[in-house]
């Protein structure tokens, strides 16, 4: 008999009787140390395979676009409100205090407010360049300039770093979007089927063998394996007359 013959659902039914909790078969595997030792690869390979059989868009992804746009805003928020400050406090002062802050302003967002209108990849990488600029000399002029007033008041200085932490946010929802988009995409390929199912009959086969050399009694082989075995026969009597099935009769 062969487990490749197997549909994955029914190997998932067979599984499920030795992950379920509440099941007398996996009870009487974990009465038996031989069989025991391979639970935890069973309850893994069988979510694994519950998974790959059902390819269909994580729910996380609209998360993290949703997490993202949140964010975003305030990011967005952070830069327009930093060019606007440093610009319109130039124009007040004037003469050279005004183009010093210009000068800062340059320094801090050197493409402007087209800033804006970077992905969220490169809205990620511009916070990492806006982190290595602030060197120590440059904190010392943001940490001195002030917006707002009372309670409400901070520095620049908080506002960059706020910019930062934001920028840093929506550069760990892209990694984690792009290691779901590939997920998704082996799925669909049916790449991750394919190999969750070897895995599935590699592990099962290695329960079998385990079961044999602890020479269970037949009531207990009966209750782990029963279902299998009568799965697999049904299974290899379907793939015999497959081909049959598939034979033009003779005229």
């Amino acid at each position: 008999m062969a487990l490749k013959h197997l549909q994955t659902e029914e190997m998932l039914q067979v599984s499920a009787t030795w992950t379920d909790p509440q099941s007398p078969v996996r009870a009487a595997i974990l009465g038996n140390p031989d069989l025991s030792a391979k639970l935890p690869r069973i309850d893994e390979i069988h979510s694994i395979l519950a998974v790959a059989a059902q390819p269909s868009k994580n729910p996380r992804l609209d998360e993290i676009s949703a997490e993202e746009a949140r964010i975003d805003v305030r990011h967005d928020s952070i830069i327009r409100g930093v060019f606007g400050f440093l610009t319109s406090t130039a124009e007040l002062l004037g003469g050279d205090a005004g183009a010093d802050l210009i000068q800062l302003r340059d320094l801090l967002i050197p493409d402007g407010l087209p800033s804006l209108q970077k992905t969220y990849r490169a809205q990620a990488g511009q916070a990492q360049q806006l982190a290595e600029r602030l060197t120590p000399a440059i904190k010392a002029r943001t940490n001195s300039i002030f917006i707002g007033q009372g309670a409400a008041q901070k520095s620049l200085t908080e506002y960059l770093e706020e910019w930062i932490a934001l920028g840093k946010q929506l550069g760990e929802r892209e990694d984690e979007k792009g290691r779901l988009l590939a997920e998704q995409s082996e799925l669909a390929s049916g790449t991750a089927l394919v190999k969750a199912r070897n895995r599935w009959i590699r592990v099962v086969n290695a329960l079998i063998a385990d079961g044999e050399l602890a020479e269970l009694a037949p009531a207990t082989e009966a209750l782990v394996f029963g279902p299998l075995r009568d799965a697999e026969k049904k299974a290899d009597a379907r793939a015999r007359s497959a081909p049959a099935a598939n034979t033009p009769e003779k005229a």
